[in-house]
């Protein structure tokens, strides 16, 4: 009997530490989903974006798509692209010396990227990944008006003056250089959803005086010859027309240029190919030089090479425009 009631004792104990076994099993396999896979959290200062993608066999890179998923989500709700870019608006006219600096100075100032967002949570089920983009607007819009701030503060203590003109560009374009840079963070607070920092007065008056210094910067076109009056006068209409000064006397750059023209008729057309080189030079010394090769057509061989002179006077208003910016070639 007291065998038999052993034998009992023992196959219930092995039953009960059988069901015991199979219940930390299930425990330690099954993870519950997390809400935020079907519930993007909210927050005052934070965004979210959450993304998934499904297993293409590699964990690893099914994993770094669902960040990637995530972050574009997050950028979506900021109604931007991670990767895009911003524009510059353009206060000058389009003929003025300003507008050729302004455009290549934003040009060469990279556009400020949504920084900062970070991958929180991951979640595998099956085949789909998951993960848990965060951002924190607030901390990046002071940051932001900080950056702006630090700007207004180096503007504020440039001296724009200068023994030489040369000398007075430099500042002038070191001014609108750092209002480009101010211009991009600008926008991206509005990228942010954040309002914009206007620029005090003090701020203002250094920006208008720098585009005083450029749009009152003038040349004096001078042809090497006699037989290039034509040209000379065709040169300096044509930069006129871009918006570049030109003035005969007391200009603050010479310019000094040598065009070699090729005149083609073939088949009813007339072509013009003009090849130049152009010297710019202050108080006698050369600062910068270029050399440009254009090409125009029309029925009439005047209308060719005047259509000619405008593509090169074109090519020369950006290219004086890199002069102004850069100090040389």
């Amino acid at each position: 009997m007291a065998s038999k009631t052993s034998i009992a004792l023992c196959i219930s104990l092995a039953l009960l530490s059988g069901c015991q076994s199979t219940d930390t099993n299930s425990t330690a396999t099954a993870t519950a989903q997390p809400q935020w896979i079907t519930q993007t959290p909210t927050s005052d200062y934070m965004i979210y974006g959450v993304g998934s993608a499904k297993s293409s066999g590699d964990l690893r890179q099914t994993q770094l798509a669902a960040q990637e998923s995530a972050r574009l989500e997050l950028a979506k709700q900021l109604n931007v692209s991670i990767t895009g870019s911003t524009t510059v608006k353009q206060s000058a006219s389009a003929k003025s010396m300003q507008f050729h600096v302004d455009e290549l100075i934003s040009s060469t100032v990279p556009t400020i990227q949504l920084q900062g967002v970070k991958i929180e949570q991951e979640f595998q089920s099956g085949e789909v990944a998951y993960a848990l983009a965060a951002f924190n607007r607030t901390e990046a819009v002071m940051q932001t008006e900080l950056s702006i701030s630090s700007l207004d503060t180096e503007i504020s203590q440039l001296e724009l003056q200068g023994a030489s003109k040369s000398e007075l560009l430099n500042k002038a374009i070191e001014v609108k250089t750092l209002a480009a840079k101010r211009d991009k963070l600008n926008a991206y607070l509005l990228m942010l959803q954040s309002a914009q920092v206007a620029a005090p007065k003090a701020i203002n008056k250094q920006f208008e005086t720098s585009e005083l210094i450029l749009n009152s910067l003038s040349f004096n076109v001078i042809s090497d010859h006699l037989k290039h009056a034509k040209v000379h006068d065709l040169l300096s209409s044509a930069l006129t027309n871009n918006g570049i000064t030109i003035k005969s006397t007391d200009a603050d750059f010479d310019l000094s240029f040598r065009v070699e023209w090729q005149e083609i008729y073939k088949a009813g057309t007339y072509y013009s190919i003009a090849e130049s080189y152009m010297v710019v030079s202050e108080n006698g010394e050369e600062k910068a030089h270029f050399n440009s090769k254009v090409k125009a057509a029309s029925s009439y061989k005047e209308t060719a090479k005047s259509n000619a002179m405008s593509k090169l006077a074109d090519r020369l208003s950006n290219q004086l425009a890199k002069f102004v910016v850069s100090g040389h070639s």
